[in-house]
């Protein structure tokens, strides 16, 4: 429901002065801009912001947003009620107990942005009409750049702090004229005008992804493409400009990259940009389905060629992250409460039978079992192979051997896995589907285990 409200007011979008989306629209706005004499530059921080936002607050901006926007009043009564119903769902698990978080919004909930961004909206313009407002005031989230007379910074604070129980700021200023924000270094020079470079904080090692990581071309490529569009979008002095150029090139040395390897990046920008500055033509975009698959190295290629005749765009991600390996901010669910795809073994023989279930493993597992001890072969393939073959179960080893949470993605699930089983089959019902693609799957993957082997061999010679 909040994903699809979002969609819904992206077409009433929350448009007004003192926010920006990232460095290069603040750049945008402070391009010209002068500092006059007496002020400073401050950078201002909304402590914990979501979780201090009142829902109640926040829905009435919504509502005064959508009135501005002349949307139906029907519709907008129908919004707010879907807000309300997703707003009140701030239920959460900790250590195997349940939780519900009484104020502001919930961290992980769709709408939080939406609903943070117009109440901010609301707040800024009322704080706009005091007088120790600052001159100059742009926002991105909770961080806010500001522009304020030194002597008034005191008042300036404490109207920030006064204007709500839960909204509360804190300040950094300038030191020697300069102030890092987001990932700039803005500096006051001697006349008065702002100068932008690159700021990195101080624990930044520049360790991207390695040239011999096992990732697709593109995702090594990816903060490269990055830091040379950031490099030819912000406007810098020559000095500046040239420091950031060599910190790139030294990165790229870091990460095992040759110093063509930016050279190329940095040409592709350099004549995307002249393109987009001397002419309104622009190459004409395909439409492609997008399809997300593992990277392989060995079959990729093949792939993601056969997929393009077919009007598939390929976008490739890692198996296995860091994240995945080291932590679980989650609590882990019990094998036996997760629902997808399970195997259920005999103890008398190899045969394995394969299923699936939406609902909890341990559910469907007890129903088996029922219809064995029960001796009813019509309701279930386990109790038909125990009851014709006089074998034991090994209920002990069922297990879940694929963690499915969406019900559209089953069948096909299932049908990989008993297209690509080894051991005999109990089911007594084909595949849900039929498909060349699940046989190819465990021919690749033979293929795969035969050539590891004969690699091992050749290790130990």
């Amino acid at each position: 429901m909040a994903a699809w409200l979002v969609e819904e007011l992206k077409k009433y979008p929350i448009t007004h002065g003192k926010n920006v989306n990232n460095s290069f629209e603040l750049v945008d706005h402070l391009k010209g801009f002068e500092v006059r004499r007496g002020e400073i530059l401050v950078s201002f921080d909304v402590t914990a912001l979501f979780p201090n936002v009142p829902v109640t607050e926040a829905v009435n901006s919504l509502r005064r947003h959508l009135e501005r926007k002349r949307v139906p009043p029907n519709q907008i009564d129908a919004y707010l009620l879907v807000t309300k119903t997703c707003m009140n769902q701030n239920f959460f698990s900790f250590r195997g107990k349940f939780y519900k978080q009484t104020f502001g919004l919930s961290m992980g909930s769709k709408l939080s942005p939406l609903l943070t961004e117009v109440f901010m909206k609301d707040f800024e313009t009322e704080l706009a009409k005091e007088k120790f407002f600052p001159r100059m005031w742009r926002r991105y989230v909770d961080d806010i750049f500001a522009v304020v007379k030194e002597r008034y910074l005191k008042q300036t604070l404490e109207l920030l702090n006064s204007r709500h129980r839960t909204i509360k700021f804190t300040v950094e200023k300038e030191k020697d004229g300069t102030l890092p924000f987001l990932d700039l270094y803005i500096t006051r020079k001697e006349d008065n005008r702002l100068k932008f470079g690159i700021y990195r904080k101080p624990t930044s090692t520049d360790r991207y992804i390695t040239s011999d990581s096992n990732h697709f071309g593109a995702q090594k490529q990816a903060a490269f493409h990055s830091m040379v569009y950031r490099l030819l979008n912000i406007p810098m002095e020559r000095d500046d400009y040239i420091a950031e150029k060599n910190r790139i090139y030294y990165a790229a040395e870091l990460n095992g990259y040759k110093r063509c390897f930016v050279e190329k990046i940095l040409r592709k920008h350099e004549k995307k940009k002249w393109r987009k500055n001397n002419t309104t033509l622009e190459p004409e975009k395909e439409q492609h389905k997008r399809i997300s698959l593992p990277y392989y190295p060995k079959i990729t290629n093949t792939v993601q060629s056969t997929l393009r005749k077919h009007g598939f765009h390929v976008v490739y991600k890692s198996e296995s992250t860091l994240k995945d390996l080291l932590c679980n901010l989650k609590d882990r669910i019990p094998p036996d409460e997760k629902s997808g795809i399970y195997q259920i073994p005999c103890k008398d023989c190899t045969s394995v039978y394969i299923g699936q279930t939406r609902r909890k493993f341990k559910i469907r597992l007890r129903e088996h079992k029922n219809a064995v001890d029960n001796e009813r072969a019509n309701e279930s393939s386990v109790a038909a192979h125990a009851l014709t073959q006089a074998h034991c179960v090994d209920w002990e080893k069922a297990k879940i051997i694929r963690n499915v949470r969406k019900a559209s993605q089953l069948n096909a699930w299932e049908s990989m896995y008993i297209s690509t089983s080894d051991s005999p089959l109990m089911n007594e019902e084909d595949a849900p589907i039929s498909s060349q693609l699940f046989h190819l799957t465990k021919l690749i993957t033979q293929q795969n285990i035969s050539s590891t082997s004969t690699d091992n061999r050749m290790n130990m010679c």
